[in-house]
C-alpha cells in the first residue's frame, strides 16, 4: 500500500508545479492561453505511448476496452476544458482545491457503485479529513459561474479516474495505459476538426515565441510523467483514495505559489491571502492528518 500512495504523492508534487506554469501561461500568452488549446496539446501528446509499439507488448482491444478508453479520454478533456477555463478567470488556489474535494467525494460514490472496493479501514476519517482540508484551502473566493465550472470539472475528472481504474480490471497496466493514452489523441483530432477549435490551435501555434512553445511542450511532457505515475498507483491500489490525495497538491501548490509571487507579482500574488491564513493552516493540517491516517493505520 505504501508503493502506490506514494506514487500519488509524487504525482501530485510534479503537478503541483505544473499547474503554476499552466496558470502563467494562460494568463500570460493570449495566443496560447486558451482552455481548447490547452486541452488539445494535452490530449494529443499522449500519443508518446507510440513507443511501446516495437517492443511487441500491445495486444488488440476487446470492444469493452475500447469502449472504456474512448469515455475516459472523452470525461478527461472535458474536465480539463472546464478547468482550464476557471484557471483563466481566476487564481489556482481558489480553482484547483475544489476541483479535487468534488472530484474525491464523487470518486468514493462512483467506486462503492461501480468497483466494490475493500477500502482500509483508516478510510473514511482520512477521506473526510483530505476533504476538509481542500475545501479550507479554498476559502471560497470563487464566483457562482467560476464555482459551477470546478464542479463540473471534478464530477469529468472522477468519472475519467473510475473509468480509467476499470480499464486496468480489464487488462495489464501496459495495454490499459496504451490504449487509455491513445484515445486521448482520438479526443485532441476531434478537437481540431471544429473550425473554430482549429483556428485557435493553430493560430496559437505561429503566434506564440519559440521559447513559450518550448515551455508549454516541456510542462504537457512533465504533466505526463504525473499522469503515469497517477494510473499506476491507480492499477496498484484504491482509486477513491488515489483521488483524495490529490488534496496533498494544495500544500505543494501554495508553497510554490508563495515563491512565484515574489518573481512574478502580476500573476501570482492573488495566490496568496494573508488575511486568509489561518484557515490555510488548518486545511494543510487536516490534509496532513488524513494522510497521517492513511499510513500509519
Amino acid at each position: 500500500m505504501v508503493t502506490w500512495i506514494a506514487l500519488a504523492v509524487l504525482a501530485q508534487l510534479i503537478s503541483a508545479g505544473i499547474v503554476l506554469v499552466d496558470k502563467y501561461v494562460l494568463v500570460s500568452h493570449q495566443h496560447l492561453g486558451k482552455p481548447v488549446v490547452y486541452a488539445f496539446y494535452i490530449s494529443i501528446m499522449s500519443g508518446f505511448v507510440l513507443v511501446l509499439v516495437p517492443f511487441g507488448v500491445i495486444s488488440v482491444p476487446s470492444l469493452t476496452l475500447i469502449a472504456l478508453s474512448l469515455l475516459a479520454s472523452a470525461t478527461f478533456i472535458l474536465s480539463v476544458l472546464f478547468l482550464y477555463t476557471a484557471l483563466k478567470r481566476g487564481n489556482a488556489s481558489d480553482a484547483v482545491p475544489i476541483v479535487g474535494a468534488v472530484s474525491a467525494v464523487v470518486t468514493a460514490h462512483l467506486a462503492f457503485i461501480f468497483l466494490h472496493q475493500d477500502l482500509p479501514r483508516a478510510f473514511l476519517p482520512a477521506f473526510i479529513l483530505l476533504v476538509i482540508g481542500t475545501v479550507l484551502i479554498s476559502h471560497f473566493k470563487l464566483t457562482w459561474n467560476s464555482l459551477g465550472l470546478v464542479v463540473v470539472s471534478g464530477v469529468f475528472f472522477a468519472a475519467s479516474a473510475v473509468l480509467i481504474k476499470l480499464i486496468f480490471q480489464e487488462t495489464d497496466f501496459i495495454n490499459g495505459f496504451f490504449w487509455s493514452r491513445m484515445t486521448n489523441v482520438i479526443g485532441a483530432l476531434f478537437l481540431l476538426a471544429v473550425p473554430a477549435n482549429r483556428r485557435a490551435i493553430l493560430h496559437g501555434y505561429h503566434a506564440s515565441s519559440h521559447g513559450m512553445k518550448w515551455l508549454v511542450v516541456s510542462n504537457k511532457a512533465l504533466g505526463g510523467v504525473a499522469a503515469f505515475l497517477t494510473l499506476l498507483a491507480i492499477s496498484m491500489g484504491s482509486v477513491t483514495i488515489v483521488n483524495a490525495l490529490t488534496g496533498l497538491q494544495f500544500v505543494f501548490l501554495l508553497s510554490f505559489a508563495f515563491f512565484c509571487a515574489r518573481w512574478f507579482p502580476g500573476i501570482f500574488k492573488g495566490e496568496i491571502h494573508k488575511h486568509q491564513f489561518p484557515h490555510q493552516v488548518y486545511g494543510i493540517l487536516c490534509i496532513v492528518g488524513g494522510l497521517a491516517a492513511l499510513f500509519l493505520v
